[in-house]
């Protein structure tokens, strides 16, 4: 963990001789004297060793007497079968005697889990001296034959009574890529005891089949639930959202097993749902302040939303697992100008709660380029009474242009080329919008037209940021534009990622919220 010294390895050549470097002890003085890390107080040590897997944490020990036994006092602890090596006494090795503990003295339930990897989680636990706040346990599919995880989970949790942040996350042995994308039920079902969960505060549960609500049971104190490739049906949802009664921020993200998504909450202020395939969407809050839509597989005409305070909303299309599922199934994925449709009044007539009238964030995927597209987005504007951010991301692959494609009347030809020229300025052009992104940006006609519309009519627009995906050109005719806004900055870039390399992008950027 030392640093080496730059200045005991310079050569000195003085009298055109090279002398020879300091011997092996003043090299070690020296570089004991210049290691700064060692000389870090113990909270910054134990937090460095809080970001490690335990198995690397407990590794540290024979780094230095420095860092002896301070991945005991870690806040985080991150299990993982796939790196917890064998033998445990290599991992815990010390330079001091150490006493194993009977497992005959911690119940009966801990007995049957035997001397494998949940016996090592358990020892590590025991040995373990401070207050644990958030722990992250993976393991093989496995391990839910014999209820080892359950087990170990109930001892742990009841152990470690400070535990606020759980994160449970079921892995096949070998980690095969195409079982991250083609969703199936799990064989093995985890019985987590009822009420288990109760004193947490945030919890994950990746790749499960979960059949009952009650390990949520009284879940009072939970505020951030995230719950990834799991299996579940309504009763189940109902039951768990029921209990989690104060739950702020939710994710549901490639479930299976749902007919319909029902959200009525009153405390949620996060919602992200992604790559279900369900029947139906109701979602009822009026405290919900940020709704992430990606690749939803559902009839939009029964996509109901009713959040008049929302505050952020982003739509995207870029889950690969949406569209292998959409493609072998009769529902495809709800497009975004769709949705705008939908929970606009255009299809249910005039509404007293848009969800759109107390938007500040617009982040969506759409075809600028497609004159319903852009109708769609020109006419949700004109209801976002306080926009100030746009982000647009122009579609990665586009549509072939066929010869029936082509074949328009001259009004519709028309009608496309003044589409933007003749926008009049909404309230959120005239007085609100501050920032705007184009992504994905390639210079066609209606991509130029309407950056052209932004800047020209834009009064409070403070930045503009173009990213071309292969030249610039077109995109640096703008900066001849009259600028509505005198404090106006275009930034214009260039990128150069592989079109393939922008669905992870998009994916990732949703799942940090």
């Amino acid at each position: 963990m030392s640093l080496f010294n730059p200045s005991s390895s310079t050569p000195n050549t003085s009298h055109g001789r090279i002398r020879k470097g300091p011997n092996k002890e003043k090299l070690m003085k020296t570089d004991t004297n210049g290691d700064f890390i060692n000389n870090l107080p113990d909270e910054i040590l134990v937090n460095i060793l809080s970001k490690l897997r335990i198995d690397e944490a407990v590794r540290c020990d024979v780094l230095s007497k420095r860092w002896f036994g301070l991945w005991k006092q870690t806040s985080h602890m991150e299990f993982d079968v796939r790196h917890m090596v064998n033998p445990l006494t290599k991992l815990l090795q010390s330079r001091e005697a150490r006493t194993v503990p009977d497992f005959n003295t911690l119940g009966p339930s801990i007995n049957k889990i035997g001397y494998g990897f949940f016996s090592r989680v358990i020892l590590l636990i025991l040995t373990h001296s401070s207050i644990l706040s958030s722990c992250h346990f993976r393991h093989f599919k496995k391990s839910l034959v014999f209820g080892d995880v359950e087990t170990c989970i109930d001892f742990f949790l009841d152990r470690k009574k400070g535990i606020k942040d759980l994160c449970l996350e079921c892995v096949s042995e070998g980690e095969e890529g195409a079982e991250k994308f083609v969703f199936h039920e799990n064989v093995y079902t985890p019985t987590f005891p009822c009420g288990i969960f109760e004193n947490l505060a945030s919890l994950e549960l990746i790749n499960y089949t979960i059949e009952c609500w009650l390990p949520f049971q009284e879940c009072r104190q939970l505020k951030k639930l995230k719950l990834k490739r799991v299996y579940l049906d309504n009763i189940t949802l109902s039951g768990i959202l029921e209990n989690c009664v104060v739950l702020e921020n939710f994710m549901l993200l490639e479930c299976n097993g749902l007919g319909r998504v029902l959200i009525v909450k009153s405390k949620l202020k996060v919602l992200q749902l992604q790559a279900l395939c369900v029947g139906e969407i109701d979602i009822v809050t009026n405290s919900l302040e940020v709704l992430l839509l990606d690749s939803m597989i559902c009839p939009v005409k029964d996509v109901r939303i009713y959040a008049p305070y929302l505050k952020t909303f982003r739509s995207y299309n870029y889950s690969i697992y949406a569209r292998m599922v959409a493609a072998n199934g009769e529902n495809s994925i709800a497009k975004t100008h769709q949705i705008f449709a939908q929970c606009s009044d255009l299809v249910m007539g005039p509404t007293t709660r848009s969800i759109f009238q107390n938007l500040s964030t617009l982040s969506i995927d759409l075809d600028l380029n497609n004159l319903r597209e852009a109708g769609l987005l020109s006419y949700v504007m004109r209801l976002c009474k306080h926009l100030r951010a746009i982000d647009i991301y122009l579609p990665v692959f586009r549509p072939r242009i066929t010869h029936k494609s082509i074949i328009c009347s001259s009004d519709i030809l028309c009608l496309m080329s003044t589409f933007w020229e003749k926008r009049e300025s909404c309230c959120c052009i005239s007085q609100k919008l501050k920032f705007v992104s184009v992504r994905g940006f390639r210079g066609k006609e209606h991509e130029l037209k309407f950056a052209k519309y932004v800047i020209t009519k834009a009064i409070m627009l403070k930045r503009i940021t173009i990213i071309c995906s292969d030249s610039m050109t077109k995109a640096e005719t703008l900066f001849s534009l009259p600028r509505a806004s005198g404090n106006l900055f275009i930034n214009l870039k260039l990128n150069a990622n592989n079109p393939m390399d922008e669905f992870a992008e998009h994916q990732n950027r949703m799942l940090k919220w």
